[in-house]
């Protein structure tokens, strides 16, 4: 054939009968079948389907299917129609391909279809498996990626940590390491170290004491930067941080089967009978009546209690005997925070109250109650006359002979104090050694709490603000926003350092906020109905559940299902005037063997709850 592009042609066979209605067939050459309604003619002779060449053409990129070197561009324009005398008639169907008129030629079709089935199932399991291969290869190389970033992870936390070690200690090794190999350093010169004698006589004869004054004034400026915490302090503080830190992350760890979690909610459900409820009346009968600070301690198997008050004094009260150990007296103001530690022979309280002042009492724990409790030490609150302490802590890293605490004050700054004893039974006055500010001037604190490890310390503002000091640093690692802008009244934080807890006293019903501390955001919302205005939270110590009181009720919830109430205990009406104001103040401790006890032992729980207006603190779960 002589095909030109763009022409149609009309084919005869050469035979006298291919002239009459019989339609002539055409094989197309990519499908082995007759193209009954578009064949055409490629430039190279082959015969197909336009449709299927037009389909294959959008596949291969426009190469022509039929060239062996695979260059050869193929456009639809060079395609040619083709027309057979019955097609332009519009006659007569054509007829079945000459192969398929018979049996033997239909087998053999089948047959041939067949094998190229099989052929073609042959190259596609090749591909297969060599697509198999590149992903097996592309798997490794990503796994080997994975262990690479995680080698370099863990290397860069050994830094870190490095790192941290060196900033919490003092330098001295390095310091001392440094001075050697100044001091060994080989002279070139032969006149050096004559020379480097005379300098160091004359030195000495100017300042015998230079070396003393140079380590007096490093002191000096060390203590006059109160914006600094000591590195001798900071590194007694990381030390301690180290140890808690591990504790705290096996309580983070702490799962408890269906079991276990039925048989405590079980145990909480009994401090709502009302015949393990006990009232005790701490503090003078002739003053207001209200309970404005609580917090438990333990020794042993023996727990107390200390709590704050319009009397002006803190009363350490023995929960397992029911009997009051101590009157902590001196305060010349209403006392608002109270905080303590337990040693092996006696216990270490700190108060705080509206007067302005910080105090330090010892108390014995001799068991024999003759003991009468002594006045350690006390400090002024720095700033403006009428600031207080809003929040006393004593730091974890203190000892028995050396206190370490951190005070918030109302002026909206958070004070290290450190008191070290000398033997004597004089009071001493507390140093402070730090005051860390807030930026935005004109901040003022409501309420403060320190985290489980002792190196983040967050305080609540009047406008609704949390603001989280790292005490490693000395610096604010984050503010949160909440409350609509109502003062944060009370904080807690969770025992495994996740959670804290904040409410407000603005309203009946204002919600209690959870913040997420990992992630410092809002992570919950608790509605708190049939309790009043919210004057105090408390964690479990397993952080497993949490305890919010009012004035109407305390209630307690499940962690992370915080709108699932476990324990209501219902409070009496107060017989106090309608519409008086009370200070948003209180507390709620909990105590007890706990939920896991000892084996052949049953758990205990109990709570102890007290605020403002009522003149008893109450004991659920003590009969």
């Amino acid at each position: 054939f002589l095909l030109a592009s763009g022409i149609s042609l009309l084919l005869y066979p050469p035979n006298t009968m291919a002239q009459s209605n019989a339609t002539q067939t055409f094989t197309c050459a990519l499908t082995g079948l007759s193209p009954l309604t578009d064949p055409i003619v490629t430039p190279s002779g082959y015969v197909c389907s336009r449709k299927l060449l037009l389909t294959k053409l959008s596949e291969n990129g426009g190469v022509d299917p039929f060239d062996t070197a695979g260059t050869r561009r193929l456009d639809e324009s060079a395609l040619v129609e083709l027309h057979t005398a019955s097609g332009v008639a519009g006659g007569a169907a054509p007829p079945r391909p000459p192969k398929a008129t018979s049996l033997p030629s239909l087998l053999g079709m089948l047959q041939h279809e067949f094998d190229a089935v099989l052929l073609e199932l042959y190259d596609t399991r090749k591909a297969l498996e060599e697509t198999r291969r590149e992903l097996s290869s592309a798997l490794y190389q990503n796994d080997a990626a994975v262990r690479v970033v995680a080698r370099v992870v863990r290397e860069r936390d050994v830094a870190r940590g490095r790192l941290e070690e060196f900033l919490a200690g003092d330098g001295a090794a390095q310091r001392e390491a440094a001075a050697a190999v100044s001091d060994s350093a080989p002279t070139t010169a032969a006149a050096e170290p004559q020379k480097r004698g005379r300098e160091e006589e004359a030195a000495s004869a100017m300042d015998v004491d230079a070396p003393a004054k140079k380590a007096k004034t490093d002191d000096e400026a060390v203590s006059d930067d109160l914006t600094k915490i000591p590195k001798a302090e900071l590194a007694a503080m990381s030390s301690t941080w180290k140890i808690l830190s591990k504790g705290r992350k096996s309580i983070a760890k702490l799962k408890r089967s269906e079991e276990e979690t039925s048989k405590n909610e079980a145990l909480l459900s009994t401090l709502e009978d009302k015949e393990k409820e006990k009232k005790v009346n701490l503090g003078k009968s002739s003053a207001k009546a209200g309970v404005l600070c609580m917090f438990g301690l333990k020794h042993g198997d023996v727990e107390y209690i200390v709590s704050g008050g319009h009397d002006k004094t803190a009363i350490v009260y023995n929960v397992t005997t029911g009997q009051i150990a101590a009157t902590l007296a001196g305060a010349g103001g209403v006392v608002t925070a109270v905080h303590g530690m337990v040693f092996q022979d006696k216990m270490l309280v700190v108060t705080g109250s509206t007067d302005g002042f910080l105090r330090v009492y010892s108390v014995l724990l001799t068991g024999e109650g003759g003991d009468e409790p002594l006045l350690l030490g006390s400090a002024e609150i720095m700033g403006t006359k009428g600031i207080h302490p809003i929040n006393v802590t004593v730091h974890p890293s203190s000892t028995s002979d050396e206190a370490r605490i951190l005070v918030a004050s109302s002026e909206g700054s958070i004070g290290l104090y450190k008191w070290s004893g000398d033997g004597s039974e004089e009071p001493t006055e507390l140093k402070m050694v730090t005051r860390l500010e807030s930026k935005e001037e004109g901040t003022k604190f409501t309420s403060g709490c320190m985290h489980p490890d002792g190196f983040i310390y967050i305080a609540g503002t009047e406008d609704g603000q949390l603001i989280v000091w790292d005490l490693k640093t000395q610096a604010v690692a984050g503010t949160l926003k909440g409350h609509d802008g109502s003062p944060i009244d009370f904080i807690t934080i969770s025992e495994n350092g996740y959670h804290v807890a904040t409410s407000t006293s603005s309203s009946v019903n204002s919600p209690i906020h959870i913040w997420d501390l990992r992630k410092l955001k809002l992570s919950a919302t608790i509605t708190p109905t049939d309790v009043g205005s919210v004057t105090s939270l408390a964690f479990d110590p397993t952080a497993t559940y949490l305890a919010y009181a009012g004035e109407e009720s305390t209630k307690v919830c499940v962690a992370k299902d915080w709108e699932r109430v476990v324990c209501t205990l219902t409070l009496p009406k107060s017989g106090g005037k309608k519409g008086k104001k009370k200070s948003p103040s209180g507390g709620v401790v909990w105590g007890g063997k706990g939920f896991v006890a000892k084996e052949g032992e049953e758990g205990k729980v109990w709570l102890a709850t007290g605020c403002d207006g009522q003149r008893p603190v109450r004991f659920w779960g003590i009969e």
